[in-house]
């Protein structure tokens, strides 16, 4: 593990995060992305009531399409709180959170099919083992509102892997070993997530695992790319393709296919959603075992 750790620590994920301007340790680091990520959600909130005042219109579609706004406007102020942060603070340029790519558009897209192909299958075990059943599709599908509701996960899923893939795991990752990034962050990524409907131990379980999952992916290819495509797609698979909870929310009640949970929470992660489930702890647990192996061939 020690040589594996100290090679992988030459990674230029985590070689490009160094700042001469602060001298942080492993609890400033923390304190600081905590810091970071909270007042970007006050400031984000602040905005985002101001732009409410502003809106009239009290009706239930119009809604929707305000709470989609809410999370484009709450968690773009939070990128732009962290890129702000690594250039005029830290004063190392924005490509070094994980942006350095030779192909991004390509690592994005084949993020975007491992996340579509992963919900896919967790939805198709789940129908097989007879828990989950589809209804059919939504006749009144908003094509306007699901355009709004893709980017706004994309900003939303881009807002958690910049802050700790893209600065998190590389700025303790070259503080301490990239074995310890990976562990505390999945903590960290797991507690994001415990102030939702429905959260049980396995779900936080789960996240936790989702959290080495796609840290080992960010890793292994140097950049964070392919994890912002994962995630995103992972998210709108999820929430507005199959119509599931995602990690306790529902996705604005626009979703192309409707379907039912029928019985075994344990299985279908309950009120959490999929995310929640043993299905995922499986696929997770698969996605762990092959990017650790590809990791440790790369590196051994």
């Amino acid at each position: 593990m020690e040589k594996i750790n100290f090679k992988l620590k030459k990674n230029t994920l985590f070689t490009k995060a160094h700042s001469k301007k602060i001298k942080y340790n492993i609890i400033t680091i923390i304190i600081t992305y905590f810091c970071l990520w909270l007042v970007g959600l006050f400031l984000g909130r602040l905005i985002y009531n101001g732009l409410l005042a502003l809106v009239t219109d009290k009706a239930s579609d119009v809604q929707s399409y305000i709470q989609v706004i809410r999370k484009i406007v709450v968690c773009g102020v939070q990128i732009t709180l962290f890129f702000i942060w690594v250039k005029f603070v830290e004063k190392r340029p924005i490509k070094t959170m994980g942006f350095s790519a030779e192909r991004p558009a390509l690592s994005y897209i084949c993020g975007v099919v491992a996340g579509f192909l992963s919900i896919l299958i967790i939805t198709a075990l789940l129908i097989i083992f007879k828990v989950v059943q589809v209804k059919g599709i939504n006749t009144s599908f908003s094509p306007l509102l699901f355009i709004l509701i893709v980017i706004s996960w994309m900003v939303q899923s881009s807002a958690e892997e910049i802050a700790i893939r893209g600065w998190l795991i590389p700025s303790l990752g070259n503080k301490s070993t990239p074995f310890t990034s990976i562990v505390i962050t999945s903590i960290i990524f797991g507690i994001l997530h415990l102030f939702t409907s429905g959260v049980t131990i396995l779900s936080f379980i789960n996240l936790i695992l989702s959290g080495a999952f796609f840290a080992l992916i960010a890793i292994y290819y140097n950049n964070i790319w392919g994890v912002l495509g994962l995630h995103f797609m992972w998210n709108l698979t999820l929430g507005n393709i199959f119509g599931f909870p995602v990690s306790g929310f529902y996705g604005y009640g626009e979703s192309i296919l409707l379907t039912e949970a029928t019985s075994a929470s344990f299985l279908t992660g309950g009120t959490f959603g999929p995310e929640g489930g043993f299905i995922a702890t499986v696929i997770v647990l698969i996605g762990i075992f092959v990017m650790g192996f590809k990791l440790y061939c790369k590196y051994k």
